[in-house]
């Protein structure tokens, strides 16, 4: 821990006209009076005569001494504003192990082709990226694939149900294979216990996949921007056509030849420049296959924004995509502060609850004197990644470059190690300090994507730490407006869990 002296380690912020801390060593949100705001970054640096000379001529003296007597006094007996910022280390070395970073395996994600029957306009593998495979051919083998199933189910955590993904490419174009999968994952041991999943753009839902899905009830997501002219405009086949008609008729297909389905889909909506949130959100809202099977539930969607770095993507007209978050934002809490969040699109909540459901449920202990950064991406063990051709890797966001060994050695401790430390040596230099310290989720992805061929280095961009902190913000901000509500308008939160 650091001795000089230091201020509470806390991010003050204004939010409607109130002003509130967010008091990183209890992970507090806290609604304060400005002079408490105005004293906390100079309290413990300076004594408290010099704080209330300094202040003398904005607030009143005796407000300026109340605020420093309430902060004295929550550090004693609450614990709040403690001047602490830890002391970052590397992951815990025993997390690389053997038989500790190859053990309790939670999920399998197999990339079962490169080959993919689509072109999206805003797809990474076809934007000539170092870090990432362009558009390929090769394909797994079974014999890769069963070996892949064995060596994760023998080493899965035996609390917890395996699962088994199936990515690409285009996971469908090797239905053969996941049905050869299917058969070798379900004779195991533990078979009966594996949920499948399928990473699909949709298009190849045909009986025989809707079969095999609706037979082992498997969970699906599915590529969807939003409707027709959205979804059209960048989601096209390699030829060119249109492909929103074959996805919701395959959606269709699936819910008439089993409509539980409908709670083990999930949909990816996809949003690039020029943006409509409101066209998506609508969408979504009176989902069309939806309503067509006389399902009352809303889909369960999830928002990405296209990641074009790197692309000569033409400039957009129209209403900026900030200005339209920042109108969903203020139709969400209205909604909230109603009693109307149930009504809302699902898209609107995607933008906003994952973040306050995260939040909500944060831990509310002491933060140490020791913080290891990354921390919660146990490489392998809470995913691991099967390339095409056997190479393991962390996750499948984790591009060319990011390996932790392959079929043949496994998940090798020295790669794991590695992997620990370059992530460490990539933000040590700024993490202790940071107010996002504790809600940060970058990852062993932001460093793939950030990767450097010429130096082998694999930096954390500061890019990349302003916008944890700008989204981090606006999710302290909407909690402390929800936090303001009366008890029934927020209680959905009590009835939330961390996916």
């Amino acid at each position: 821990m650091k001795e000089q002296k230091e201020a509470p380690f806390c991010h003050i912020f204004e939010w409607e006209k109130n002003t509130f801390v967010y008091d990183v060593g209890s992970n507090e949100l806290l609604a304060v009076e400005p002079e408490l705001a105005a004293v906390l970054p100079l309290f413990g640096k300076r004594s408290e005569s010099a704080i209330t000379n300094n202040f003398k001529n904005e607030y009143l003296v005796s407000k300026i001494k109340t605020a420093c007597a309430i902060i004295s006094s929550a550090q004693v007996e609450e614990g709040l504003f403690i001047a602490r910022q830890p002391l970052l280390e590397p992951s815990d070395p025993r997390l690389a192990q053997p038989g500790v970073c190859d053990s309790h395996l939670g999920h399998l994600v197999l990339t079962l082709t490169e080959r993919c029957n689509l072109r999206c306009r805003y797809c990474l593998h076809g934007a000539d990226l170092d870090w990432v495979r362009d558009h390929g051919v090769k394909s797994m083998s079974f014999e890769t694939a069963s070996r892949a199933v064995g060596y994760f189910l023998d080493r899965s955590d035996p609390d917890k149900a395996p699962v088994i993904s199936f990515y690409g490419g285009e996971a469908l174009l090797e239905i053969d294979l996941i049905e050869k999968i299917v058969d070798v994952a379900r004779a195991h041991d533990r078979g009966r216990e594996v949920t499948f999943a399928i990473y699909t753009n949709g298009v190849l839902l045909d009986d025989r996949a809707t079969d095999l899905i609706a037979r082992e009830k498997m969970h699906l997501q599915v590529s969807l921007d939003g409707p027709r002219e959205i979804h059209d405009k960048n989601r096209i086949g390699a030829d060119g056509s249109a492909t929103f008609d074959q996805v919701t008729e395959g959606v269709d297909r699936l819910l008439s030849r089993d409509p539980g389905a409908a709670g083990r889909l999930a949909f990816v909506a996809t949003l690039a420049p020029p943006v409509d949130l409101s066209a998506v959100a609508d969408f979504f809202a009176e989902f069309p296959p939806y309503v067509r099977h006389g399902i009352s539930a809303q889909p369960n969607v999830t928002v990405n924004f296209a990641n074009l770095r790197g692309q000569d993507w033409p400039s957009a007209e129209g209403e900026p995509t900030a200005d339209q978050l920042d109108r969903a934002q203020g139709e969400y809490i209205a909604a909230v502060r109603t009693g109307q969040r149930a009504q809302l699109s699902p898209v609107t909540r995607a933008l906003f609850e994952p973040d306050l459901i995260r939040f909500h449920h944060r831990s509310r202990s002491p933060l140490g004197d020791r913080f290891s950064p990354g921390g919660n991406c146990q490489p392998g063990r809470r995913k691991l990644h099967v390339r095409v051709d056997g190479r393991l890797q962390p996750c499948e966001r984790t591009g060319d470059l990011l390996e932790l060994g392959d079929l043949e050695s496994g998940i090798r401790p020295t790669e794991v190690r590695r992997l620990h430390e370059n992530f460490f040596e990539a933000v040590n230099d700024r993490c202790g300090s940071c107010f996002a310290l504790r809600m940060c989720g970058v990852c062993f992805a932001v460093q793939a994507e950030n990767s450097d061929l010429a130096t082998v280095g694999f930096p954390v961009p500061e890019a990349v730490c302003e916008g944890v902190r700008r989204r981090l913000e606006r999710t302290l901000g909407m909690m402390a407006t929800i936090l303001s509500m009366p008890t029934e308008a927020k209680a959905f939160l009590d009835d939330t869990t961390v996916v």
